[in-house]
């Protein structure tokens, strides 16, 4: 497992729970997915603020390839390969709301996902864009399976963002897309893994006598596991379904730990081998900040123990698509001799100082690139026969008929002359039917005339150029 500081949290909708990912799943799907939806918590009080003007625009855009406007796009993805210049279609659409300028620069799409780099500027000064600036609930349409962002140039002068925005499971039909936000993120600070001040033993002391009992029904809202290998992370799946990981009652005091002013820790206790940490938040930013627990030994080795976290309570409800418990319960599975006078209680978590909702949204049509490496096979994977696989610009697909039962996915590699890998960003599966369809995308515009070899498993894949 790795350490605590490096987890996922994912948000997930109140409707599901018992939610389990071990961190191969998390690496594999989730990878760099943005913090859209609920748990943790974090910094001070802000007022919710309600969005009273939109803005959208509409634009009907020519052909990808057309190069009326690459001075412009030049411009805007100054450092970027030419190559790259050359497949976007320039876009150049504005939409601006709560003194943030959105503007979509260029894009490209190859039937099943999309790629498009926007400009994000606060015209009102306010500090609201940085290099660290991130999307909340945002959308490209008809993109229903993944979707991910991240800053890929700033500019300090102008305070001026690009952010590479992508999709995965776009809709071949589709020739217009939307690109919407509903929210903006600012002001992120990671804080490393650091002491909290209180050993185990000291920590429950200062929040006093609490009561725990059995989770009621509907009490926790969701729940994530995280444990080293399989066999504890069964253990840990167990325990939470049959009721034995009790939940804390406030205790008779509350303690601040510095660093972490975004919430308060209102109960602590050792119940056999379980440390349970309860902490309360009362802010939107304190549903979308993270913050995890560990424990470091006498020596100061931190241990590796399994974690469950329970979101718990009514959810309250930002967005359509963002929603925060107020109270959440930290649970580390404690090794049987532990002694809570010997274990340092260290914390690490990502807070942010600003959320700013709005609606930004652009319309424009982007024609399909159909210049892509195509494999028509029929090789056995487990459950399912991989048929097709197509490699484009922006990334592969893997498609086929079967079962997608097993964890073990298809490694298809793509290698760049000079024995260049090239890497993939992201990755999602979907089963309709007997149909499967994995799609990973790159982290940069692939020059296809740069592949040197395809490779599946290892063994070299013959490709046939399609233009």
């Amino acid at each position: 497992m790795k350490s605590c500081d490096d987890r996922i949290r994912t948000a997930i909708d109140s409707e599901l729970s018992n939610i389990v990912l071990d961190e191969t799943q998390k690496q594999a799907i989730f990878a760099r997915c943005r913090p859209n939806l609920t748990v943790a918590s974090r910094r001070r009080p802000i007022r919710r603020i309600v969005t009273v003007a939109a803005c959208f625009a509409m634009a009907m855009v020519v052909s990808a390839g057309a190069l009326a406007a690459a001075p412009d796009l030049r411009q805007s993805l100054k450092g970027f390969s030419e190559y790259t210049i050359q497949m976007l279609q320039p876009i150049h659409e504005v939409c601006e709301d709560q003194g943030i300028r959105m503007e979509v620069l260029g894009a490209i799409h190859d039937g099943r996902s999309a790629v498009a780099f926007i400009s994000l500027q606060d015209t009102a000064g306010l500090g609201r864009v940085s290099d660290t600036v991130r999307l909340m609930d945002y959308d490209i349409s008809d993109s229903d399976l993944f979707t991910n962002d991240s800053v890929v140039r700033y500019d300090p002068q102008t305070e001026t963002a690009v952010l590479r925005l992508q999709g995965v499971g776009s809709d071949a039909g589709s020739k217009k897309i939307t690109i919407s936000v509903g929210s903006v993120l600012s002001g992120e600070t990671y804080v490393e893994q650091r002491p909290s001040g209180y050993t185990v033993e000291q920590l429950i002391t200062a929040c006093g006598q609490s009561k725990a009992a059995a989770p009621k029904e509907g009490q926790v809202r969701q729940h994530m596991l995280s444990a080293g290998d399989e066999q504890q992370l069964d253990e840990i799946r167990h325990l939470v379904n049959s009721g034995q990981v009790p939940l804390l009652e406030p205790g008779e005091k509350s303690v601040k730990i510095n660093g972490l002013d975004w919430a308060k820790i209102t109960a602590a206790s050792k119940i056999q081998n379980q440390l349970h940490i309860r902490y309360d938040t009362q802010t939107v930013l304190g549903g979308i900040n993270t913050v995890n627990f560990s424990l470091q030994d006498e020596n100061g080795a931190v241990l590796d123990l399994p974690v469950v976290e329970m979101n718990i309570g009514e959810p309250i409800e930002v967005s359509d698509t963002i929603r925060y418990t107020d109270t959440t319960e930290y649970i580390l599975m404690l090794p049987q001799d532990a002694q809570a006078k010997d274990l340092n209680v260290l914390y690490s978590g990502t807070s942010y100082e600003q959320f700013t909702q709005g609606a930004w949204s652009t319309t424009f049509k982007l024609e399909q690139v159909h210049e892509k490496l195509l494999a028509d096979v029929a090789l056995k994977f487990g459950d399912w026969t991989i048929e097709k696989i197509s490699i484009s610009p922006i990334g592969i697909s893997v498609e086929g008929t079967g079962s997608l039962e097993s964890e073990e996915m298809p490694q298809v590699e793509i290698w760049k002359k000079g024995n260049i890998k090239v890497d993939v960003d992201t990755a999602s599966a979907s089963v309709m039917g007997d149909r499967i369809l994995m799609n990973s995308m790159f982290s940069e515009i692939l020059d296809l005339s740069q592949v040197e070899k395809v490779t599946l498993d290892g063994k070299p894949l013959p490709m046939e150029y399609i233009g």
